[in-house]
């Protein structure tokens, strides 16, 4: 728990946990971004994501995609919340409304915001953790607040986090623009998993063989951003 990195950020360990080896004689060429470790790497061990710059880019990115659409996978009750394996024994609403007010008031900190505050500091991004709380807090009460920062956004991340949990009214013809999305990115892997291991398209009517001929081919099996959801 004193692992966690930033509440308002949460839900981008989602992204992070799931990684599953291939069997199949045919790689894929997969590109890594500079957040592709936020993916398949050890979070707790990330020193990328501890980077100031870089939590404003992931933030601005969510809050332009929007972050309510990421809202159901933290699975909570009034005591205790579940982020992919982690528990945390504390409301979540409770919990990011007192790490918004205990930041600078050592006075009202408990053992573990002064840790969790103490650890912002340590990094040198406590002000800007303080702020995509506060900011996350604000969305909270208004789920319609879309307002970010363009500058700040990758958009990249942004497409990714379409391609992945924006699939309502899903249809071949969006299958396929998806598909040639993580192509331009260098998603190879990615693009053949969207093919043939994502239960969301797998009733898709798509050329699968001809577009898998248009992939570039590796020699060795990389862990892709669109993870195998088949198995």
């Amino acid at each position: 728990m004193n692992k966690l990195l930033t509440f308002s950020l949460i839900v981008f360990l989602f992204l992070s946990c799931k990684t599953d080896k291939k069997s199949e004689l045919d790689f894929y060429a997969e590109n890594k971004p500079s957040f592709f470790d936020l993916r398949n790497g050890d979070w707790t061990k990330n020193s990328w994501i501890r980077k100031p710059e870089n939590l404003i880019m992931v933030h601005e990115s969510f809050k332009k995609f929007g972050y309510d659409k990421l809202e159901n996978l933290i699975f909570k009750s009034d005591k205790e919340f579940l982020i992919q394996g982690i528990y945390i024994k504390r409301n979540f609403k409770n919990l990011t409304d007192s790490l918004e007010l205990t930041f600078n008031k050592p006075e009202l900190q408990t053992k573990y915001y002064a840790e969790f505050w103490n650890r912002r500091k340590a990094e040198k991004n406590d002000s800007v953790v303080y702020e995509i709380i506060r900011e996350f807090n604000t969305m909270k009460s208004d789920k319609k607040q879309r307002n970010y920062e363009n500058r700040f956004v990758n958009d990249t991340l942004v497409d990714l986090l379409q391609i992945e949990f924006d699939n309502d009214n899903l249809n071949s013809k969006k299958a396929e623009s998806n598909f040639y999305t993580l192509k331009r990115y260098g998603l190879n892997q990615s693009a053949y998993n969207l093919l043939y291991e994502r239960a969301e398209y797998s009733e898709l009517e798509l050329d699968r063989e001809k577009l898998k001929k248009e992939l570039k081919k590796a020699t060795e099996y990389t862990y892709p951003w669109l993870i195998d959801t088949e198995k």
